[in-house]
């Protein structure tokens, strides 16, 4: 997707150093090296590190980072949670039916007597005292093995009505919840990935210049030095080029640093390996479109409409409070309608116990009241309600710090904006004069040391120009976030 690598950050990309001789007296005099054209030398590394075949776009970096992130991986799991919470809860609706089967055996026991019955054997139906008759022992057999088949229903009648579409509203709540905090992790990442991977552009423009600038400073000291010798520069001058030097020193190893610190923080965002490269495929020092920023009530509406984590405080307290409400059921009695079936040898229900089996069957009304659950639900329903109370005060705490989000992301768009233009007339006076001190350098009409500081104004100008250009890509993102817009498009 992203990595065609060839180019390690923060190395000199190819550049075509433009080299013009000097007709300077005392720079031919000293054997000084032909005048390179500092502006055209670093506009043309510039313009190659950027927009490389196969390097890596803001697009690109959120792509990635939204197929790799963790976060964005266990929101995506807890989502596929709640869903299966919403499955549980349609289930609750059907009656509970329970199937059995069992066996038994009891211990022998001594069947107890229940006197004696008389009868007669050879008697006829209807017959008035026939003759002979005979007593017996009358007793109900012992029969030591049971097996019983048995289906029962329940049918839980008042959670119809005060529970079961309760529990479900509240599951579909926090099924939306989930959704809401993925769609608001997945905007999290992408702003973080396009703003990681601007500020690492950022970086590697801004050592080049850094790189390019020590370098010439380098050598205007060398010069400074052979001046010094020949007697055509004074002391105060050398120091003055020392104190450059140290400065571009000072100003390359901070931008080195920062180069190294922003390309790791793209690593960590794309889950790359730590020794990973990759090269700028977007051309960051062209000036971008700026954005239209909306009236502050338009802003403001949009981003109440589209934040999902505004929504998603509004879906919790509605859970809550769901919840609370289903909880209120639990204090009431619950009838509940019975069915079952038996299939059992012996058949309890028949005296004296057969050995055969035989299917009979029961239908009845149960209520019932559990009193215990009632003062524990209660309180429970209670810490359900202020729950539900302090999110409603979350909610109205990221409203104020959402407006301040769109303040700041509106202003930070209006001053990129206007800084483009203001680093970009500084930029091309810096030219102008850098141009004008060449000119007059390489005519013998100035010294080395106006030279240096037109180029160290260059350079200055420049960096701050990379600088502006990178923050109006920067702010554009955040204000795509702050207004919601990052959760309702693809990176």
């Amino acid at each position: 997707m992203i990595m065609s690598v060839t180019h390690a950050y923060g190395q000199p990309a190819p550049s075509a150093v433009s080299t013009v001789s000097t007709p300077n007296a005392n720079a031919g005099a000293l054997g000084a090296a032909p005048l390179r054209d500092a502006k055209a030398e670093l506009e043309t590394e510039l313009q190659a590190l950027q927009a490389r075949p196969g390097g890596l776009t803001a697009s690109q970096a959120a792509e990635r980072a939204l197929a790799v992130s963790h976060d964005l991986s266990a929101s995506r799991h807890r989502e596929a949670a709640a869903e299966a919470d919403v499955d549980a809860a349609r289930i609750r609706y059907a009656p509970r039916l329970t199937l059995s089967a069992g066996y038994t055996r009891y211990s022998p026991i001594d069947a107890p007597s229940l006197g004696m019955i008389v009868v007669a054997p050879t008697a006829q139906p209807n017959q008035v005292n026939p003759n002979p008759t005979v007593a017996h022992p009358f007793s109900f057999p012992v029969l030591l093995n049971q097996t019983t088949l048995r289906a029962s229903l329940v049918v839980p009648l008042t959670d119809y009505f005060l529970k079961f579409p309760q529990l479900l509203n509240s599951s579909n709540s926090a099924r939306n919840l989930a959704h809401l905090n993925h769609v608001a992790q997945q905007a999290r990442v992408v702003t973080e990935a396009k703003v990681a991977y601007y500020s690492w552009a950022r970086a590697v423009l801004q050592q080049l210049a850094a790189r390019q600038a020590h370098l010439r400073a380098l050598n205007h000291l060398n010069d400074t030095k052979r001046a010094l010798d020949a007697g055509l520069a004074t002391t105060a001058d050398f120091r003055t080029v020392e104190a450059q030097v140290a400065q571009a020193e000072l100003l390359e190893t901070r931008a080195a640093n920062n180069l190294a610190i922003t390309a790791e923080q793209v690593r960590l965002q794309l889950q790359l390996s730590p020794d990973a490269q990759f090269e700028i495929g977007e051309s960051i020092i062209t000036p971008p479109a700026p954005p239209t920023v909306p009236r502050f009530d338009q802003a403001w509406q949009e981003a109440q409409q589209a934040r999902p984590e505004l929504l998603a405080f509004s879906q919790s307290e509605r859970q809550l409070r769901q919840q609370a409400e289903a909880l209120s059921a639990s204090e009431l009695p619950r009838v509940d309608a019975l069915g079952e079936i038996l299939t059992a040898n012996p058949n309890p229900r028949y005296q004296p116990p057969l050995d055969a089996f035989k299917t009979t069957w029961a239908v009845g009304v149960q209520a019932s009241w559990t009193v215990n659950d009632w003062p524990s639900n209660a309180a429970t329903k209670r810490g359900l309600e202020s729950q539900a109370e302090a999110v409603a005060s979350q909610r109205e705490a990221l409203k104020e710090a959402l407006r301040a989000d769109i303040v700041a992301a509106s202003r930070g768009v209006a001053q990129a904006t206007s800084t483009i233009g203001s680093t970009q007339r500084g930029l091309d006076a810096a030219e102008a004069v850098y141009r004008v001190r060449r000119d007059q350098y390489l005519a013998g009409r100035a010294t080395n040391l106006e030279l240096t500081d037109a180029e160290t104004e260059l350079t200055r100008a420049r960096i701050d120009n990379i600088d502006a250009l990178v923050d109006a890509r920067i702010a554009a993102v955040r204000l795509e976030y702050a207004l919601g817009r990052t959760s309702r498009r693809e990176p």
